[in-house]
């Protein structure tokens, strides 16, 4: 309802600046024409109660219509969530400790000589921090519920991949897979994942990724 209302006053607000722009340019084209200001009338009471109820009788049904409640989901369904964040393999490997210590040695060494150098820090701003999209496998009971990619995230693609994603279940036990990869190939997955469970209705099971084990859990 809140929202509504909002972008109810987001509407009106332009609407009479609009109008008191246009009243105020009479005003002074009248001023400039020399024409004498008119009487004002006062407002009805009949007007006002005409206006109040042509608007509440547009607001109503939004009110109402706010109200109703909606979910997705039933109050017996079973829901299983993917969702955490992780980092893909960089895309071209860079060790940029080691070109930062060749280069502070080449530094020293060129400087104990010379007395005169400067560092090369070209060499480090070719270094590619793309890093690779997360792709996530999910099977239920051996069946493939879920195939996605998530790429990263940052405007030079170097930051972590958010996942995202909601699938049902049904109750009961249910064998459950993911597989986790993040260098580009689906060759060999980085992570796994493979449980049985009981889902009752109206669970919400959640798959993310532990950084106390390094790898996928199933809560």
């Amino acid at each position: 309802m809140v929202i509504i209302l909002v972008t109810l006053f987001a509407f009106l607000i332009p609407v009479a600046f609009v109008l008191w722009r246009e009243w105020k340019k009479g005003k002074e084209k009248d001023a400039r024409e020399g024409v004498s200001e008119r009487k004002r009338e006062p407002v009805s009471v009949s007007s006002v109660v005409r206006a109040a109820v042509v608007l509440l009788v547009l607001l109503a049904p939004v009110y109402f219509a706010s109200d109703t409640p909606y979910a997705h989901y039933g109050p017996e369904d079973s829901l299983l969530k993917v969702a955490f964040k992780q980092s893909g393999q960089r895309v071209e490997d860079c060790d940029e400790r080691g070109l930062v210590m060749q280069e502070g040695e080449r530094y020293r060494g060129e400087l104990r000589d010379a007395r005169q150098v400067q560092m090369d820090i070209a060499r480090l701003a070719k270094c590619s921090r793309e890093r690779h999209p997360i792709m996530i496998e999910v099977y239920i009971d051996g069946e493939k519920a879920l195939d996605e990619s998530y790429a990263p995230t940052g405007l030079k693609k170097d930051m972590a991949s958010y996942i995202y994603h909601e699938l049902g279940l049904r109750p009961g036990e249910r064998k459950i897979k993911a597989l986790m990869y993040n260098s580009g190939s689906r060759e060999k997955p980085a992570y796994t994942l493979e449980e049985t469970v009981e889902v009752a209705p109206g669970d919400v099971k959640v798959i993310w990724f532990s950084d106390k084990s390094r790898n996928l859990a199933l809560d």
